[in-house]
């Protein structure tokens, strides 16, 4: 004889379009946030071999001592500041033969299409006022006092990777970013730790072409 059980058969039926609901639901959201982070910017920190890397990495307690920001599309470019002021800098040119190779991390974070074409305008428009932007050892002073400041047109290279992650909403700072030094920007939640080695290694391990003049 035939065992149907009504109830049984009703409960396997909710079961299986359950699941399909929950499959459904969760393929949505999977595109959704797919969509929502279809690009990534760059971090790169980096130290010189100079004293005053030296004398940060020991007031800060962290090895690196430079950042800059750059745009994957752009291969081997980065923007930040440095003591002549603002720059636009090829990884590659700190590779010599007969220069020490620098250390460096390089960390990626997940944006919209949205805020990544926000990133690239913001750092045209900082090109185009080059000539009008300094470096601010003042700022740097500050910040190791823990005093939050702004002075226009003037940046420190960790305080300008900072301003346009918080400008553009790319990343939560925890930090106003006069205060922000790179250890704060290796602590971003929304880092992604894709390179840790030297320059030369780095160049080599994604395959970036160097110009040779």
């Amino acid at each position: 004889m035939l065992n149907f059980r009504p109830l049984d058969t009703i409960r396997k039926i909710h079961l299986y379009f359950q699941k399909k609901t929950f499959e459904h639901v969760w393929h949505h959201q999977e595109q959704k946030h797919h969509a929502e982070h279809s690009k990534k910017i760059s971090i790169l920190l980096t130290r010189f071999p100079d004293r005053g890397s030296r004398i940060i990495s020991l007031l800060t307690g962290f090895y690196y001592t430079h950042a800059s920001i750059g745009l994957p599309e752009e291969q081997d470019t980065y923007y930040s500041f440095v003591r002549k002021g603002f720059i636009v800098e090829k990884a590659s040119r700190y590779i010599r033969p007969n220069w020490e190779p620098l250390p460096c991390q390089l960390y990626e974070i997940p944006v919209s299409e949205e805020t990544y074409h926000h990133i690239k305008n913001l750092l045209h428009s900082f090109v185009e006022r080059k000539p009008s932007l300094q470096y601010s050892n003042l700022g740097v002073f500050l910040s190791l006092c823990r005093i939050r400041h702004k002075r226009q047109d003037r940046y420190f290279c960790s305080q300008f990777v900072a301003e346009i992650l918080k400008e553009t909403r790319a990343a939560h700072l925890k930090k106003d970013p006069s205060l922000c030094m790179p250890k704060d920007l290796s602590r971003l939640p929304s880092n992604n730790l894709i390179f840790q080695g030297t320059l030369p290694e780095m160049i080599h391990s994604f395959g970036i072409h160097i110009k040779t003049t």
